[in-house]
């Protein structure tokens, strides 16, 4: 698995060469820093960068790189649901953001909404991706239905990714309820999890030929060969159910 790319040689001469693309998988916040880490323990062949304001939430979890950002402004303890600090706590370490993104072909941004940090950093660290030209696909976690005070935070936030990155994806915590009505509050979120980690890992695969293809057909292609992969591989959780474009 590889992208072929053209190169001259030593005679001058054009030869082919397999590279294999680059790929990190961003948690921003406390849900998506959450998916990260279980990417990372997977051992998935992956890069795993966590981005946080809770330094006890970010020391506990395993990734291959951590970011604190703005601990002289929330001291550790997080933006307690403020998405404007959380916004601007990003942008005070954009460029500490960007340097841990250099190099990278693709991203994925994983975050949840409705909290402070995931809602308001996400869209910054997005914004930073597009203006490298990686290519980038966000998954935004919509609060279940009985989080009501949420709901028009995570709006007001998805709204603020889309503006920067089309490719992205919301996954339907309520949808995964309505498929498992007997689980309980922690084999719901597992799910979650497993149905996410399948869905970077999946588009992992075919990334190579993503790179190389105009993006709206690699995207489409993309969607359709995660949604028959995803239905074999994760029944619990079909993406045609949880996820929405």
């Amino acid at each position: 698995m590889g992208m072929h790319k053209m190169v001259s040689n030593t005679a001058g001469s054009d030869v082919s060469v397999v590279v294999e693309p680059r790929i990190a998988v961003v948690g921003v916040g406390g849900a998506g820093c959450n998916v990260t880490s279980s990417i990372y323990s997977a051992l998935a062949p992956v890069d795993t960068i966590l981005i946080n304001t809770d330094k006890k939430a970010l020391d506990d979890q395993p990734a291959d790189r951590k970011i604190y950002i703005c601990k002289a402004v929330t001291k550790g303890e997080g933006t307690k649901g403020d998405t404007r600090l959380g916004n601007r706590c990003a942008k005070v370490h954009e460029d500490e953001i960007e340097k841990a993104l250099l190099g990278y072909d693709a991203v994925f941004i994983i975050a949840g909404l409705g909290g402070g940090t995931g809602t308001g950093a996400a869209s910054v660290v997005a914004e930073i991706c597009d203006r490298n030209g990686l290519m980038t696909f966000v998954m935004a976690i919509n609060p279940f239905c009985f989080e009501s005070s949420r709901h028009g935070v995570a709006s007001e936030g998805l709204r603020s990714i889309r503006a920067v990155c089309p490719n992205t994806f919301v996954v339907d915590n309520d949808k995964i309820l309505q498929l498992m009505p007997e689980a309980t509050m922690d084999e719901a979120m597992r799910a979650v999890n497993r149905s996410i980690m399948g869905f970077v890992l999946d588009t992992a695969k075919i990334m190579p030929d993503m790179v190389v293809e105009e993006t709206d057909s690699a995207i489409e292609k993309m969607k359709r060969r995660i949604e028959r992969s995803t239905a074999q591989n994760m029944p619990e959780a079909r993406v045609a159910s949880w996820l929405k474009v």
